[in-house]
């Protein structure tokens, strides 16, 4: 069986894009295929996977137990970005909590926002729902507020400055979901504190070791990110997770709970049968949408770090993105995208770059750039927003056409370029080989 279709006349493939679908269609390609999340799969409800996992969890005792006698507990949920469906997890560790003896008023529902934006009461009503946003004290979490708490440093040296409701509770819980991450390998476990609940000078140690350790990258969960991650963590107290693994329609298909890094690496296991995609080989031309981290192209960015995994060196990566906020909440990261990585690096050691944690960032797309052209096509940025990064950009409308010009592009190498169609570029594993 060949591993790449023979250049024909013409395919047709199609990607998510905002409420809808992106189709195209390809013309005198050579077609390694469309790669994305498994597909829906049959399984039990979320709330029946859940109550599995809480009533077995890995690593730890049951919730009930290991919480008993706290008189102070932080929840901590994931934010507007991620689409875990915490209203049908966050009931059933409550009452877990509640089995424990820890009094209502003592339990505090913390908003991970990380470095995003502050959620809007409606996006925290459909994060937890109507009766536990209403029922329960929230703490929108701001990585810039004035009073957060001081926590010291990890045995590595990076300064610990913690949300203060989770700084002085007894004990927090973690929810999240699982989805392959350019920083820390996979998100989930540890992350729900850092970046979720730490302020900028934490979150900015963490990012930028990406420069230090090649093994910081997509898919390795053991990388000193994540490791410097589990550290944070444990001096905020996070003595339990509940994290939730995602198929293409965003519905749970697995569930652990229990110790914050045996149950996430047990996670991190089943994410992999889900999430993986084994592609032959490397293509010229990749394809992505990045549903469904489409809120701004801070977010949408994550599609470049998975696509770099399936594109040549010297081939294109093509993003398509609704980018509904623009560029998100660190506008640096854009003005950075333009320059040097060597560049980046400078201004950084001369403290040139005011927002340090955007300059990871666009360190981490340079990487990519390095390697292949970037095109986007949005309507969430203006063609002068994408050109000022370095990038090409095509309206949402003209998919098509942006499709022909990069392939047209690539043909003048003097071959049919292949071409590798990814649908939800930021939460798929690309397996090459």
């Amino acid at each position: 069986m060949e591993d790449i279709m023979p250049a024909r006349e013409t395919y047709e493939a199609s990607i998510p894009f905002g409420d809808g679908e992106a189709s195209f269609e390809l013309s005198g390609v050579r077609f390694v295929g469309r790669y994305g999340l498994a597909a829906a799969l049959k399984a039990e409800d979320t709330e029946g996977m859940v109550l599995r996992a809480l009533y077995s969890p890995t690593g730890s005792s049951a919730l009930s137990e290991i919480a008993r006698g706290s008189r102070r507990v932080a929840v901590i949920s994931d934010d507007a970005t991620r689409p875990t469906p915490v209203s049908s997890i966050i009931p059933h560790v409550l009452a877990e909590l509640r089995a424990a003896g820890v009094p209502e008023e003592g339990i505090s529902i913390v908003m991970a926002n990380g470095s995003h934006r502050k959620m809007t009461k409606e996006e925290i009503e459909a994060k937890l729902g109507l009766e536990t946003a209403a029922g329960y004290r929230i703490d929108n979490h701001d990585y810039k507020a004035d009073d957060l708490v001081d926590l010291g440093s990890t045995p590595s040296g990076v300064p610990v400055l913690m949300n203060r409701t989770v700084a002085e509770a007894d004990f927090a819980v973690g929810i999240g979901s699982i989805v392959p991450h350019r920083y820390c390998g996979w998100s989930g476990g540890a992350k729900i504190i850092q970046p979720g609940v730490c302020g900028e000078k934490t979150t900015v140690a963490t990012h930028l070791m990406i420069t230090k350790d090649p093994g910081v990258r997509v898919g390795n969960v053991e990388n000193v990110v994540r490791h410097e991650m589990e550290e944070v963590a444990r001096k905020a107290h996070l003595g339990f997770i509940v994290n939730v693994v995602l198929d293409s329609e965003g519905k749970a298909v697995g569930a652990v709970a229990g110790d914050p890094v045996k149950a996430h690496r047990k996670g991190v296991e089943m994410a992999e049968g889900i999430v993986a995609a084994r592609i032959p080989r490397r293509a010229d031309l990749v394809i992505c949408g990045s549903h469904p981290a489409d809120m701004n192209f801070w977010q949408a960015g994550k599609a470049f770090y998975t696509a770099d995994l399936a594109v040549e060196d010297g081939g294109t990566i093509l993003l398509a993105t609704p980018a509904y906020e623009g560029i998100g909440e660190h506008p640096e990261f854009g003005r950075l995208l333009s320059v040097e990585y060597d560049e980046i690096i400078r201004r950084l050691d001369a403290d040139e770059i005011e927002d340090r944690l955007g300059a990871a960032a666009a360190l981490a797309v340079r990487l990519v750039a390095r390697r292949a052209r970037i095109a986007v096509v949005t309507d969430g940025l203006t063609r002068g927003e994408v050109e000022a990064m370095g990038f090409a950009h095509y309206p949402a409308c003209r998919m098509q056409e942006a499709v022909d010009e990069e392939i047209r592009l690539l043909k003048g190498k003097g071959r049919a370029p292949s071409v590798t169609v990814m649908a939800e570029a930021p939460d798929m594993l690309p397996v090459i080989g």
